[in-house]
């Protein structure tokens, strides 16, 4: 080995000027034979740069720069950038103190470097490093540490793993044993754990006959055949600790042999006492669960979408059985079964709804017809939850229910509402529906249609000679004649008394032939109705007079037709009776009179002469609880002129949108007068909004402007809308109802039941409040049926929590009969007349 010392004076010699060049390369050689690594470094403006190095120190795995002449001693140790060796290096430059050490460098889980490093300084000011690799020797040195350190993580991971062991042995309830034989003695060692559940005292060696005497006598045989055994099989029994206490230990037993023919069997077991108690009490709560879902009205099930799109049923209740004819295991199998019940024509809808809740995540709700085992059609409601789970399926809770009985009494109430009781047709009010459609209709296929207004002629003559059984008789003789003489597609209704109505639709779109084909049908009429009626074992005549209308050429409203047939029928009766007579042109005058109405009425509107008038609202004990915004108009000529003759006119010619914002705008400035005193306060205004108010592009934006500008409380206005509004866009009524809601605006639907449309929507729309129509309140103590239509409304209304006011009450007896079935509100003459806001201001403090 070649000593510092020496490598030093090698060094000094080799930098000697005057060294003959073939004595350097022989130096040079000398060098690069040294298998240490040797550098020179000299100082210069306070940095180290490389001289020299031999070979040994450009082999070197780590030495950075050293094959690069002049280089840093920064660049040459980079990787011992970390260590002060840099520095070191230039103290021994500075004071010429040798330099002995070694340097180690590592990263996370492996050895950069270990070198041993000496340094000397040179005469010439120099210093020359010599490196050796100490890479074995440190893997040896850490190796060593290491199997040291893990020596005693191991002993003492073993003593905490004793006692993680006794202790969880102790938290679990859990314990363990084992039996070593052989031919000179057993041995029973017990631990601590399994001493404790077992209610000993901790032993360590337990003899065979006390290991056993705490199992019951009935259960020892079920031990011993396990033990004998040694399958390893759970089985479980009942110990009797030394206090008394009874409990089950779970236990699982295997035998071992060892190679000197020593048999040990070893065995877990378990204290479950407390598993036992819950899985019987889950047991119980199971069957009480099962039990219930098997008498509520309808079953519950559990539907699962996996990821692969697969779905299945995961859990149906036994109510299934009878609702739908299946068994829960066939559904659980295969739930394609419960659609082969359903009405063909309602499984596409029902499976489209269903996917479309359980993609999008929303609440499901569909109706569908079920054809039972027995051949009768059922109607079934299902409601469902999804959620999606950990493992992005997703699962949804639904519960199906017999509506059967909702969906007859919805079709009652639609049947009381809009067929006449007497002959089975239409009433006033589907006609007026039907015929609003098919206006509309024409106007979009630009074909025809005809309005044939009949009444009987004489018929008073008939009832007061015959009575009313004869009349009512000959009514619907006539009703069934009328049906077989038109189109099935064609409307024939009863529009009250002995006034029928007949609307033709889809004629002729050219004017003669349109007014031909319902001539043709009216003298089919006649000639139907001029054959004898058997009434009472007697014949009897009776003949009617028929006026005509066609529509569809020229924007008219409903009631503009009716009129029309009307005056065109009263011609007919003019010319003799038993006839048909078309709407003549020279009946136009009403027409005229009605165009200087909507004159007139824009006039009003620009002068301020339409007024509001307040109608009050009471509750059960007649206590003031709000008022209805009814506007009146005090013509300067004709005096107060009947809402019924410039509403319906201003709903055709668009005056109903700011005829209506004057409305609110009026009843929003004195919600905010009434919320300024205490007594008023509670107050609230109903203000009535037409179809086609509410259906304006910023009608939600005027309505919280006018409330903000009049700094009037939302909760306090109640807007009113008609059946009618129903007839149009749903989805953008609801959108927009709920708007106004969010803000605290409430709602109440109008002339409750004299619509076609609202019993499928009306658990759809946010309402508060219905409004049952005074046609049904004026005759409630004498028709049965509008007695029948009330009733239900307000079990309806109650069944969907919303509140009722009945209009037009102006008895005790009406008010009586409401207060019987229910109703908390009321609107009408008994409690006060549509009246100017001071004289309600009057009636509200009298001393004012």
């Amino acid at each position: 080995m070649i000593s510092a010392e020496l490598l030093t004076d090698l060094f000094a010699g080799a930098s000697e000027d005057f060294v003959e060049s073939s004595a350097q390369a022989r130096l040079q050689a000398l060098l690069d034979a040294v298998p240490v690594a040797l550098m020179e470094f000299r100082p210069h403006e306070g940095r180290l740069l490389l001289r020299a190095a031999n070979a040994a120190a450009r082999r070197m795995p780590g030495l950075g720069g050293v094959r690069v002449s002049g280089a840093d001693a920064v660049d040459v140790f980079d990787l011992l950038a970390g260590t002060k060796l840099v520095e070191q290096l230039h103290t021994v430059a500075r004071t010429g103190v040798p330099l002995e050490c070694r340097q180690v460098a590592r990263e996370p889980g492996r050895l950069l470097v270990a070198w041993d490093l000496s340094a000397r300084r040179l005469d010439n000011g120099s210093i020359v490093v010599s490196v050796r690799d100490a890479s074995e020797a440190e893997s040896l040195r850490a190796a060593l540490a290491a199997s040291e350190h893990a020596l005693q993580d191991v002993r003492r991971e073993l003593r905490e793993q004793t006692d993680v062991f006794n202790t969880m042995e102790s938290l679990a309830q859990t314990g363990h044993w084992r039996r070593i034989e052989d031919p000179g003695e057993t041995v029973l060692l017990w631990s601590p754990g399994l001493c404790d559940i077992a209610g000993v005292e901790r032993q360590e060696w337990m003899s065979p006959e006390r290991a056993v005497s705490g199992i019951l006598a009935e259960d020892r045989h079920v031990f011993e055949t396990a033990r004998e055994r040694g399958t390893g099989a759970d089985v479980e029994y009942r110990w009797k600790r030394p206090d008394g206490e009874i409990r089950w230990m779970r236990s699982r037993v295997r035998r071992l042999t060892a190679k000197d023919g020593m048999r040990v069997d070893m065995g877990v077991v378990q204290d479950v006492t407390d598993e036992r108690r819950a899985a019987e009490q889950l047991r119980e709560q199971l069957l009480f669960i099962q039990r219930i879902a098997s008498r509520i009205p309808g079953f519950i099930y559990q539907y699962r979408l996996h990821q692969d799109g697969i779905t299945s049923v995961q859990y149906i209740s036994d109510a299934v059985r009878d609702f739908m004819g299946v068994e829960p295991h066939e559904v659980t199998a295969d739930h394609g079964v419960l659609s082969n019940w359903v009405m063909a024509e309602d499984v596409p809808a029902l499976q489209r709804s269903a996917l479309q809740s359980v993609r999008k995540l929303v609440p499901w709700q569909c109706e569908y017809r079920v054809r039972m085992p027995d051949g009768s059609i059922r109607w079934h409601m299902t409601n469902a939850i999804p959620h999606r789970e950990a493992d992005g399926s997703v699962i949804s809770h639904g519960f199906t229910m017999d509506i059967t009985d909702r969906k007859r009494a919805e079709q009652e109430i639609e049947r009381l509402a809009f067929y006449d009781a007497l002959t089975g047709l239409p009433n006033r009010r589907l006609l007026l529906d039907r015929l609003q459609r098919s206006i509309a209709a024409c106007q979009r296929s630009k074909n025809l249609g005809a309005l044939l207004f009949i009444d009987l002629d004489n018929f008073k003559d008939l009832n007061d000679t015959l009575g009313h059984d004869m009349g009512d008789q000959l009514l619907s003789q006539v009703a069934t004649r009328l049906v077989g003489s038109v189109r099935e597609a064609d409307t024939v209704a009863r529009f009250g008394g002995d006034e029928f109505v007949v609307m033709l639709d889809n004629l002729n779109p050219e004017l003669q032939d349109a007014a031909a084909q319902a001539e043709t049908v009216a003298e089919k009429l006649l000639s139907s109705l001029n054959q004898p009626f058997a009434l009472g074992g007697q014949q009897h005549y009776s003949t009617p007079s028929i006026g005509i209308t066609l529509f569809g050429d020229e924007r008219l409203s409903v009631d503009e037709l009716l009129k029309r047939a009307d005056l065109a029928m009263y011609q007919a009766k003019a010319a003799g009776r038993n006839t048909q007579r078309f709407f003549d042109p020279d009946m136009q005058a009403a027409v005229n009179a009605r165009s200087n109405l909507e004159a007139d009425l824009r006039q009003g509107l620009a002068r301020n002469e339409l007024l509001v008038h307040y109608q009050p609202v009471v509750d059960h004990q007649a206590r003031l609880v709000g008022a209805e915004a009814l506007v009146r108009w005090r013509h300067p000529q004709r005096g107060m002129i009947s809402p019924g003759d410039f509403i319906p006119l201003a709903e055709q010619t668009g005056l109903i949108l700011p005829l209506g914002q004057t409305v609110l705008e009026t009843a929003c400035r004195q919600l905010q007068r009434w919320g300024q005193d205490a007594a008023t306060a509670h107050l609230s205004i109903s203000v009535n909004v037409s179809a086609r108010q509410f259906r304006q592009p910023g009608f939600v934006a005027e309505v919280l402007d006018t409330l903000k500008a009049h700094r009037a409380e939302p909760q306090r206005l109640k807007l009113e809308l008609t059946e009618s509004l129903l007839l149009g866009d749903i989805e953008d009524t609801i959108v927009r109802m709920e708007q106004l809601k969010a803000q605290g605006v409430g709602f109440a639907l109008d002339d409750f039941g004299t619509g076609y449309s609202s019993l499928s929507y009306l658990k759809r729309l946010p309402l508060d409040q219905i409004k049952i129509d005074q046609s049904f309140v004026r005759d409630v103590l004498s028709d049965p049926n509008d007695a029948a239509i009330v009733r239900t409304i307000l079990a309806l209304a109650k069944s969907l929590d919303l509140q009722v006011v009945a209009e037009g009450v102006e008895t005790t007896g009406q008010l009586g009969f409401l207060r019987l079935h229910g109703c908390e509100g009321f609107q009408g003459y008994l409690f006060g007349r549509p009246v100017p806001v001071e004289e309600l201001d009057a009636m509200l403090d009298p001393t004012r």
